[in-house]
């Protein structure tokens, strides 16, 4: 797909190299100042970040951990390469947690220095005795490194990176579980997003999800670098719309509820403007053209006023984080709008899997990367199973944690913990995860996230999570729904026969022991963490609460 290098490269120092070395002048980000998004070359940022590591190798020693938190901007690129310079380990955290987590992470990870955005002064204040610098300082720094640099009698502290050495120490959203990534694990998973999608120097990619997150940062950060695109910083989901017609993006890595969102939003522009009829014909006309590039030329052509809502340009969205509803994908691909979804986990530096830009299926997490391996453990008789993975982007372990690293590393492969099926194409498509499956007698296991996709296909149910509850009869373990109705239908005299008539429909396609066996309706949200994860344990608990109840 992308032209491969002529040389593998041993590490990130020599990435931030080889970059600057390929693109010079080309842009490598794009930045919001003042209100004016500015141009920065792949030149000035390898020139800046060692300017930046030389003015930090007083305070930062090589192999000590450096704390970065920040929004996505420019100055926090130059804080994670500046780190890979001086041989320290960069540890990303989201700039949107709790205070006491970050102190947390930060004692589980042994971190000696922050570098830290103003916003995040009286975050930064909670950790002591640790060296401390803020975004802020960074021009003042930068040209004073660079006056250094130039006058020959300064250096940048350069000891040798082991390639198969820690790189990035990732948190796993909501937990204190340190991931481990070698140089060659993050590099792995660049070298394998070229295979399977066409990533060139013309591309500019949104950056809008938390670089503290290995999606973001290895997917849509490192990755647009190592192809020499355009990496432009979006300033949050309340400006996504206003920033991506701004930047114009050609790609972006994004999460199954912001694509589903932009594209009903797309849609419902459309249908405001009278212009459905009018879309559909253009679709019908384009969607049999042959090549996919001529093809996409004329949608481009013919839908640029409709386009024009995602800033006119975007020809490529990477759906990571969950499973997308394949009817948008579809839909998103008619409008010229390529939504290909991929299997990531921090594990394995952000990607394990990935649909090609030439061969896909909507509903699926995608292919295994050329050279390695996905496989379905102890597969059940329709042929789930848990996931496992080999392949050089397998992390070195997880932090402090022997114990659990054995458990998750064994035998060369990783076992995700997530439940799946590869079909005779070799496609992967999530089920769940085996933490939360129902467990019957037999040993069969019921992945309660897949019945939920299929719950909320009616456009009566908002929301719903499948919960386990023992048959009477039986004396088996069955699923059991909740189930929130949506508010646009719930008034309507025929809504909880409409669901009943769905439960039904659903159960007659199902295996028996898969099959629903009782729902309840609920008028609030669901219970939700920070990371808006369901508190399936505690719906589970009101569930059982209310059946007992009825019961007695």
């Amino acid at each position: 797909m992308t032209e491969p290098r002529e040389t593998k490269l041993r590490d990130l120092r020599e990435f931030l190299e080889d970059c600057a070395r390929r693109y010079g002048t080309k842009s490598a980000f794009r930045d919001k100042r003042d209100g004016i998004y500015q141009d920065i070359s792949y030149a000035r940022y390898a020139k800046e970040a060692k300017a930046l590591a030389l003015m930090l190798s007083s305070r930062i020693a090589p192999g000590e951990r450096v704390l970065i938190v920040g929004e996505n901007a420019y100055r926090w690129a130059l804080s994670y390469m500046a780190t890979i310079l001086l041989g320290a380990v960069p540890v990303p955290v989201d700039d949107a947690m709790r205070t006491r987590d970050m102190v947390a992470i930060a004692k589980a990870a042994g971190i000696t220095a922050i570098l830290y955005s103003p916003a995040e002064r009286r975050k930064r204040k909670a950790l002591t005795g640790v060296t401390a610098v803020c975004f802020d300082k960074y021009p003042a720094l930068v040209t004073e490194g660079k006056r250094r640099l130039a006058s020959g009698d300064y250096a940048v502290p350069a000891p040798a990176l082991d390639p198969d050495g820690l790189a990035t120490l990732f948190f796993t959203p909501g937990t204190v579980k340190g991931v481990m990534l070698s140089h060659q694990n993050i590099l792995a998973t660049l070298r394998n997003m070229g295979e399977m999608m066409a990533i060139d120097t013309e591309d500019v990619f949104l950056s809008h999800l938390p670089l503290s997150h290995a999606y973001e940062c290895v997917c849509g950060f490192l990755a647009p670098l190592y192809y020499g695109a355009t990496v432009a910083f979006a300033e949050g989901l309340h400006s996504l719309l206003t920033n991506m017609r701004e930047i114009h993006p050609t790609c972006m890595v994004t999460l199954p509820f912001i694509a589903e969102a932009l594209y009903r939003k797309c849609m419902a522009n459309i249908q405001k403007e009278g212009r459905e009829a009018r879309v559909r014909r253009y679709i019908a006309v384009s969607e049999p053209v042959r090549p996919l590039s001529v093809r996409q030329a004329m949608k481009e052509r013919l839908l640029a006023r409709d386009r024009a809502y995602f800033g006119g340009n975007l020809r490529r969205m990477l759906i990571l984080g969950g499973a997308m509803d394949a009817s948008v994908q579809k839909g998103l691909r008619r409008l010229g709008v390529l939504a290909v979804q991929g299997y990531g986990m921090t594990e394995c530096a952000g990607l394990a899997a990935l649909n090609r830009d030439d061969r896909y299926r909507d509903g699926a997490a995608g292919l295994a990367f050329p050279g390695t391996m996905l496989d379905i453990y102890n597969a059940q008789p329709d042929g789930s199973g848990e996931i496992r993975y080999k392949g050089e982007n397998v992390m070195l372990g997880y932090l402090n944690d022997p114990e659990l690293t054995a458990k998750a590393l064994n035998g060369g492969w990783y076992y995700t913990g997530d439940i799946g099926r590869i079909d005779d194409d070799g496609f992967l498509y999530i089920l769940g995860r085996r933490q939360n499956c129902i467990e019957t007698l037999g040993g069969r296991l019921i992945c309660p996230e897949a019945l939920e996709r299929l719950l909320c296909q009616s456009p009566f149910i908002k929301e719903a999570v499948v919960v386990g509850t023992l048959n009477g009869e039986t004396r088996d373990s069955e699923p059991a729904a909740v189930i929130l109705p949506d508010e646009t239908y719930a008034a309507e005299a025929d809504a909880e026969a409409a669901i009943d008539e769905w439960i039904a429909q659903i159960n007659n396609e199902l295996p028996l022991y898969q099959q629903i066996g009782c729902y309840a309706l609920r008028e609030k949200p669901f219970p939700k963490d920070a990371a808006g994860r369901v508190r399936r344990a505690a719906v589970a608990a009101e569930f059982a609460a209310e059946k007992k109840g009825i019961l007695q």
